[in-house]
Parts: structure tokens; sequence; C-alpha cells
């Protein structure tokens, strides 16, 4: 009882929206669940992240976890480690891309989903003042109930739009700077294993030299 009245407000208040109303909701519902969906994704990842040195100490345990990105890095590298050559910049860079694409994905709909609502929120603008001005042909500007339909149209749509608009376009530009910064942190990741690769190679190649 207590959410019935507050409820029957918000949908007189979507209904005198018009029909614009309608792929507002859909746009911000769409927008808020990738939202969502990166913020959990990114908030898993950042949580299993593991330093260089752990995960290759690690590396092949029953109880080691990294993030994907690590462990599908740490793969390619430790293929090249047991046919004791040394991993290129160009494979790990193969996987590094493919993991940044990933990373990327879905970050750009929500900024252009965030973009799409005060457009449509102009369309319905647009559209309420139009139906205001036949109205208003019709009519006279004596009826004020009669324009008041459309004025009122034209206002909630714009309103609506900007609602859904702002708040979609903070949090992409937040999420899209956390993917830049998961994006740094893969390629320093990178870099150091290609780093670590060097000795431990010339340690192995000087171990079966000397055994020979």
């Amino acid at each position: 009882m207590l959410l019935a009245e507050p409820l029957h407000s918000t949908l007189d208040y979507l209904q005198s929206g018009g029909g614009v109303i309608v792929p507002l909701i859909a746009v911000s519902l769409w927008m808020w669940a990738l939202i969502f969906k990166k913020w959990l994704l990114f908030f898993r990842m950042r949580s299993r992240e593991r330093p260089v040195w752990e995960c290759l100490a690690r590396y092949g345990r029953s109880d080691f976890s990294a993030a994907p990105w690590q462990e599908r890095m740490l793969r390619t590298y430790m293929e090249y480690r047991l046919r004791g050559m040394r991993p290129s910049k160009k494979s790990m860079n193969r996987v590094r891309r493919s993991e940044e694409a990933a990373i990327d994905r879905f970050v750009g709909t929500i900024l252009v989903l965030a973009a799409i609502a005060p457009l449509l929120g102009l369309l319905g603008t647009v559209i309420g003042m139009v139906a205001t001005f036949d109205v208003i042909a019709r009519f006279g500007t004596t009826d004020a109930r009669a324009m008041a339909g459309g004025i009122s149209e034209a206002l909630i749509t714009t309103q609506a739009g900007l609602v859904v608009a702002v708040p979609g376009l903070i949090m992409g530009n937040v999420l899209r700077r956390r993917a830049e910064g998961i994006k740094g942190r893969m390629e320093r990741f990178s870099l150091s294993l290609l780093r670590e690769a060097a000795p431990r190679l010339q340690t192995a190649q000087g171990g079966s030299e000397e055994a020979s």
C-alpha cells in the first residue's frame, strides 16, 4: 500500500511523456545493465590480479588463481618456456590485444546509449511542441487544458532524456578510465614476462652446454 501511490504517480508521469518514453526506458535499462555488468567484471578482475613474481612462482599449482587475462598471458609464456624458446614480443602483444578488445567491449556502447538519450528527449520535445501548435491552430490559445498535454510531453521527455544521459556519461567515462588502467597493467605484465624470460632462458642454455 505504501508503494502503490508513488508507483501510480510515476506511471502517470511516464504516460504524460508520450510514446518517446518507451524507447527512453529501453535505452536506460540496456545502458544500466551493461554498466553493472562491466563494473562487476572489472571489480572481480582487479581482486584476482597478482604480481608477476607470484604468478610465476605459483603457476600450475591447484590453488593458483589470477585474473583471466594474466592466466592466458602466462599460458602463452609457459608454452614457449617448455619448448626452450624465449616468447617473442609479437606473440605476447597478440594475446594482450585480444584481452584489451574484451576489456573495451560494451564501454563504447554505454557511451553511445548515453548520447542517444538526450536525442530521444529532443525528439519528444519536438513531437510535444508540434502537438501544442496543432491545438493552437485548431482552438486558439484559449483552451489551456488542450495545450497542456503537448507542453507536458515536451518537457517530460526532455527531462527524462537528461536524467538518463548525465549519469550514463559519467559512469561510461569512469568505466573507460578503469579499462585504460587495466590495459596499462596488462602492458606492464607482458613486459615483465619478457624481461623475466631472458635470464631464465640463458641459464637453461648454459646448463645444457655444461652438461654436454
